[in-house]
């Protein structure tokens, strides 16, 4: 991927991941009981419904870029390109709040229906999945940790003749 390129979609996939932790600890909801939503704008995230709206919109931004760096990733990997540890962490926390974000998502159609309890135990395994991803993030950035690692020299460069 181009530099310049790059660069926009990291900034892109950071102010996407900023907004969904927002907003889902605002459809919890925090920010009118605890005055966030006093602050000047900030007042639309005292309603639920818009900020649920957000967060679902958010929610398919970040997915449309996982969808995007799995397919750069994959393309990558032909040239040497590995996850790095705390990378496979993030991203296996990431793609279970995603898909459990989505499958939330689907039960707001009409003509699905789910068990409560299947319900309750979704809400609770995607809070966890982002809240374990939110602290793993936070966690690699302050530690600098890559999401990628560099390829390896093959094995012959390796061996002295």
């Amino acid at each position: 991927m181009e530099k310049t390129s790059a660069r926009w979609m990291l900034w892109l996939y950071g102010v996407a991941v900023g907004i969904a932790l927002f907003t889902g600890f605002g459809n919890m909801p925090l920010w009118g009981r605890y005055y966030i939503a006093d602050i000047p704008g900030l007042g639309w995230s005292r309603n639920f419904y818009l900020n649920l709206q957000v967060h679902l919109l958010i929610g398919a931004v970040l997915l449309s870029l996982a969808v995007y760096f799995l397919i750069e990733h994959v393309y990558a990997r032909r040239s040497g390109a590995r996850l790095s540890r705390s990378g496979s962490i993030r991203g296996t926390l990431l793609v279970l709040a995603l898909l459990s974000g989505l499958v939330l998502a689907v039960r707001n159609l009409s003509g699905v229906r789910f068990p409560f309890e299947f319900q309750v135990g979704l809400v609770f395994f995607h809070m966890g999945a982002a809240m374990a991803f939110m602290l793993a993030s936070i966690g690699c950035l302050l530690a600098r940790c890559r999401w990628t690692k560099d390829a390896a020299p093959p094995l012959s460069e390796n061996v002295k003749s």
